[in-house]
């Protein structure tokens, strides 16, 4: 079960330098994940940690990469004969080089505590 498994697992087990998964299977978003560096976890504090971040997040149901690119295109180009409906469709002043930083960083610490090791209480008798 994909939800129940975690990245570590499945690099300790198979000895994978390179994960490669699809997210969306509608749009066909290729992700791929490379293993640069092992850590031993000796804390959960600051866990998982946004190292690097370039460009913005496509739309919504842009397509996938082949209707992203011609979503940006699109908008780019005003003689772009969808210039005007790419640009109405898509978030207002999009500009796929900005990246939020800060935003991305609260939703990386978010996961920290929801993937954070909880104590388990024992039963009594």
């Amino acid at each position: 079960d994909a939800r129940k498994t975690r990245l570590s697992n499945i690099v300790q087990e198979t000895g994978a330098k390179t994960i490669h998964y699809l997210y969306d299977f509608g749009d066909s978003w290729d992700h791929v994940i490379k293993l640069e560096k092992w850590f031993d976890n000796t804390t959960t504090e600051g866990l998982p940690l946004l190292l690097e971040a370039a460009g913005r997040c496509p739309p919504e149901d842009v397509g996938g990469a082949p209707g992203y690119a011609e979503y940006l295109d699109a908008i780019s180009d005003p003689a772009h004969p969808e210039h005007e409906r790419m640009r109405l469709w898509g978030p207002e002043q999009f500009d796929p080089d900005v990246v939020d930083r800060k935003a991305l960083e609260a939703a990386v610490n978010a996961l920290s505590g929801i993937w954070k090791p909880r104590r388990h209480k024992l039963r009594s008798k």
